[in-house]
């Protein structure tokens, strides 16, 4: 395959500083790495106890519960599975996850320029790509596994739209959705856009965007139906004008972004649509990213949605690497090679300051799989009945508030707990997790409802005098079903199309 001849080995020789750090022993110590690591133990655990798709991970939260999984980003940590099975541990996992959503972008940045120009170009491009300073930082500095993984997939959509492949685009949106939600929604405008301007093909256009949707349907339709059952729309997670990019922070997107911007800007009025899409993204981006842009964060809800503005930087990631390629395939000989070399030495100039993590962490796997924070900044995905939110773990599972009768638990896993308990009295019996829709109630076979209006939010039973074989369980919910019917009718669509396709995959 032409990949592995010269250039893209030149270009994997040229991003090896920005991967050494990963196979440095121990964790990097980032804003969102440890939470990461901590979160995707737990979904370990609960997808051991056959809780599919994994909503709740009942080890956080002090032990009581949380539903985050429901709402963020799940695909690094189903891709983490396997990695983790193969004897890996859960640091070692995130670090390779990390490192296969890096190589990814490099990768299908280098595949999908090199189908516009020449091979020099695509090469400088995806180069740019790989270690542009946003990337980098968002490794080395936010440990943001998921949008790592998103700029890992972006490029591979872009590829699969001049692939002139509506499966692989299809594909594509739906590991974007699910990888990273505020990325996906910066995205998918820009995708949808150059794919319908320059494929001029609305039907294969909708019909990627429609199977990526379908495809995704189990996690982004319960992201959206069960956030009325949280505090998400009331609690203000961070103040989005603290993240407004600025003097200070002006180097997330450095000379590289700069120089590419003067080269688009350049080349503007050439008729190329493409250019010119990309030209108004830069723009748009660095636009978003400052305080210029104060009073759409103010009339619009994307405090909520995007959170920080200097995410809009991830466009300038694409951006960036389709200027630089664009700039380069219009020079030609010895001014082509000095132009080349000069947009290296910008490029590691801009990267320089991201590159090598400051400090490093040796905590054992324990600390990560005992660990029970809630892994999110304020408790946002609480269900909005728990008035009192938990400091400290229970001392049991289970609690007999009315009454001395001792309760024996039986089972007790992420994804169900039984006990059964003689009363003498009618009692009211204390699960300690916090109830979300989906968890049901089962007492000597009979299903009962379950009682959560108390300030914790816990479940509460009242059960009935003498014997009482109680089991509680995780299932899906009626609208979690239909999204999980969605997915599996899109998935068996996917595969039954691509049986009569052949190459699909062909690079």
């Amino acid at each position: 395959m032409k990949i592995f001849k010269s250039p893209f080995i030149l270009v994997l020789l040229l991003i090896i500083p920005a991967i050494t750090p990963l196979i440095h022993s121990g964790f990097f110590l980032t804003d969102d790495g440890n939470s990461m690591v901590i979160r995707f133990s737990a979904f370990y655990e609960t997808l051991a106890s056959g809780q599919f798709p994994v909503r709740f991970l009942s080890r956080l939260n002090y032990g009581f519960g949380y539903p985050v999984a429901d709402f963020l980003y799940p695909l690094f940590m189903y891709i983490g599975i396997p990695i983790k099975a193969l004897g890996f541990s859960f640091v070692d996992t995130i670090k390779i996850i990390l490192g296969f959503s890096f190589l990814s972008g490099t990768l299908f940045s280098f595949l999908w320029l090199r189908k516009l120009f020449d091979e020099k170009a695509a090469l400088i491009g995806a180069v740019a790509y790989s270690l542009f300073p946003y990337h980098l930082f968002d490794i080395y500095k936010r440990g943001s596994v998921g949008e790592v993984l998103a700029l890992g997939i972006v490029p591979f959509i872009f590829w699969a739209i001049e692939k002139g492949s509506t499966i692989l685009t299809g594909v594509g949106y739906g590991l974007l959705i699910t990888s990273h939600n505020s990325l996906a929604l910066l995205f998918i405008p820009v995708i949808f856009l150059y794919h319908f301007l320059f494929k001029k093909n609305l039907i294969k256009s909708l019909s990627s965007l429609l199977l990526g949707l379908g495809l995704s349907a189990f996690f982004w339709i319960p992201a959206l139906y069960d956030r009325q059952f949280t505090v998400f729309n009331i609690t203000k997670v961070s103040d989005y004008q603290d993240y407004f990019i600025d003097s200070q922070t002006i180097n997330l997107a450095g000379l590289v972004f700069i120089i590419s911007f003067v080269l688009g800007f350049y080349y503007f009025f050439k008729k190329d649509w493409r250019l010119k899409v990309f030209v108004i993204v830069s723009l748009m981006s660095i636009f978003m990213a400052t305080a210029l842009s104060d009073v759409f964060w103010k009339l619009l809800p994307l405090s909520n949605l995007v959170q920080f503005p200097f995410r809009f930087l991830s466009l300038a990631v694409l951006s960036t690497a389709f200027l630089i390629s664009y700039g380069v395939f219009h020079y030609k000989g010895k001014v082509k090679t000095f132009f080349i070399l000069f947009l290296l030495l910008v490029i590691f100039i801009s990267a320089r300051d991201f590159l090598v993590p400051q400090t490093f962490q040796n905590y054992p796997d324990t600390f990560y799989s005992t660990n029970q924070d809630s892994t999110t900044v304020k408790n946002e995905y609480m269900p909005k009945w728990v008035k009192a939110v938990p400091f400290e773990m229970a001392n049991s599972k289970v609690e007999n508030l009315s009454g001395k009768e001792k309760v024996n638990v039986i089972e007790t896993t992420a994804n169900k707990l039984s006990f059964e308990t003689f009363l003498t009295e009618p009692r009211t019996v204390q699960v300690n997790r916090i109830y979300f829709p989906g968890w049901n109630a089962y007492v000597n076979g009979k299903e009962m409802n379950i009682n959560y209006n108390n300030p914790r939010g816990l479940m509460h039973l009242d059960l009935k005098r003498g014997k009482n074989n109680v089991k509680i369980e995780f299932k899906e919910t009626p609208a979690r079903l239909l999204s999980d019917l969605i997915s599996i009718v899109s998935l068996v669509g996917l595969f039954t199309y691509s049986i009569n396709k052949k190459k699909v995959f062909k690079l």
